[in-house]
């Protein structure tokens, strides 16, 4: 049935953007793939993105559910680690927030695995106060 456009309930369908070209490249592929829930990681984010959350696709009504369900932004972490400006982060944020769209902000970049990079904890919630609370 899911070739018939009736996706199983139980399996959500993603993609990596980690900047405006793979968004551009990848999201309407995301979205012609039928699914209950489609969501984006934004992680790596290693540049400013634009979702273009009600231009993406005008035959799709982009609410919860029909288009971008929840979108995932986090910053690299390691030896190595590219840097994500928390700019780009809070655009991510209100972008969805305006769009009525889940967000979740795992971790800033920074150098040691498992750790943040630029945000301590105690700023974490002021930083991004509509995102979910990293642990």
């Amino acid at each position: 049935s899911w070739l018939s456009g009736l996706p199983p309930s139980n399996v959500w369908i993603g993609t990596t953007v980690e900047d405006q070209r793979r968004a551009d490249e990848r999201i309407p592929h995301l979205l012609a793939t039928p699914a209950r829930v489609r969501f984006l990681s934004c992680e790596p984010m290693l540049g400013e993105i634009d979702l273009k959350l009600d231009t993406w696709s005008p035959e799709i009504e982009l609410e919860r559910g029909d288009g971008i369900g929840w979108v995932i932004v986090g910053g690299e972490s390691g030896p190595g680690a590219r840097p994500m400006q928390l700019e780009w982060a809070r655009s991510l944020v209100e972008q969805c927030k305006n769009a009525g769209v889940a967000c979740f902000v795992k971790q800033d970049s920074g150098r040691m695995p498992g750790t943040q990079g630029q945000i301590p904890n105690e700023l974490w919630l002021k930083e991004f106060p509509d995102a979910a609370q990293r642990s």
